[in-house]
């Protein structure tokens, strides 16, 4: 018996000594691994069912996305985000980007990045207002949004209300917005944003977005954008009214598409308005209009209206249900039934407001 307790007594000393020596020697005199800098890590998985003539591929019930997110301060110079996107049995980086922290007056990002532009164009699939993105964006930049790898300078303008400067530098070649052949060719993307306190439970938004670029044609396409939002919350705190108002309006000009043997559209403009109601604690009630104008070898016309419940008991998931209609120019009416499931599990950030 005192052999045995001896035996144990050696190996866990001489196991103690090994992981003493290893970490002090490895870790500069450390005596266990310091974890005080592990990122903040996230998952974000989505549900959805979807039915109707208006939906055209992915019809019933299917896993949309996941969305692994790990975030940081990496030192106290810089801070990094990458998001990891797992959608139709394909991995990919959604994002992948680094800031920098403590410089004066202008914040620098470089990476890839949802670009500053507009207002939804920066919201994950996750965090849509309504379960599908408005019809502007998704016609004029495409169900992927606009994002591509660049440099990005934030400058807040040191005045009585908020005012943020945002100028970026991207590539145009692994964009859809436009899809130039040239490795070189960048385009440029500028975001003037205001934010004003109206009252202590109130708060509006005015913004203008323009981005220019060289294109597939060879001749440079432009981007325009206005959006306006209006947010109250009640001061009574959560869970009690809120209203948020949001309206965006997109115009782009492609041009040179008129020579392509496929155009699709060189010349368009949308609008879309979302107005959101927390009418209770856990539920919130919606609805959006959408308008958006095409112009090629015919005019291609599209509005929808689509309205929305959601059960939203915590920050961390969602149940929401989503009805509408679309009318294109020349075909029937189509409508769409939309019902999503939406959690997360982790330390996830805070969006932007």
């Amino acid at each position: 018996m005192r052999i045995i307790v001896l035996s144990l007594v050696l190996t866990l000393s001489t196991s103690l000594f090994a992981e003493t020596f290893f970490y002090g020697k490895l870790l500069g005199g450390t005596q266990q691994v310091d974890r005080t800098m592990n990122p903040a890590i996230s998952m974000n998985g989505i549900f959805l069912g979807n039915w109707g003539p208006a939906i055209n591929e992915n019809k019933g019930i299917q896993l949309q996305e996941l969305e692994g997110q790990f975030t940081a301060a990496v030192d106290p110079y810089f801070f990094a985000n990458f998001i990891l996107s797992i959608e139709g049995g394909e991995i990919s980086p959604e994002e992948a980007w680094v800031s920098t922290l403590g410089l004066p007056v202008v914040s620098l990002k470089m990476g890839k990045f949802f670009q500053n532009f507009g207002k939804n164009n920066l919201i994950h699939t996750h965090a849509q207002p309504l379960i599908d993105r408005p019809l502007v964006n998704q016609l004029i930049f495409g169900e992927e949004a606009f994002n591509t790898s660049g440099i990005q300078a934030d400058i807040l303008v040191p005045l009585p209300w908020y005012l943020n400067l945002s100028v970026a530098g991207v590539t145009a070649k692994n964009s859809d917005v436009y899809q130039t052949s040239r490795d070189e060719d960048l385009a440029n993307v500028t975001r003037l944003e205001n934010l004003w306190d109206i009252t202590d439970s109130t708060t509006l938004g005015l913004a203008g977005s323009y981005s220019v670029g060289n294109n597939k044609a060879n001749n440079l396409s432009h981007y325009l954008g206005i959006d306006l939002t209006l947010k109250y919350v009640s001061p009574k705190g959560r869970g009690n009214l809120a209203i948020v108002w949001t309206n965006e309006y997109i115009k782009g000009w492609r041009r040179g598409y008129m020579n392509l043997s496929e155009p699709e559209w060189d010349n368009g403009y949308g609008i879309y308005s979302i107005l959101m109601a927390r009418i209770h604690p856990v539920f919130w009630l919606g609805g959006r209009y959408d308008q958006v104008k095409l112009t090629s070898d015919s005019t291609n016309s599209q509005t929808a209206e689509n309205v929305i419940i959601a059960y939203v008991p915590t920050e961390f998931s969602s149940v929401r249900l989503q009805s509408g209609l679309t009318q294109e120019t020349g075909q029937e009416t189509k409508w769409q039934a939309l019902l999503q499931l939406n959690v997360t599990i982790g330390s996830h950030p805070a969006h932007a407001y």
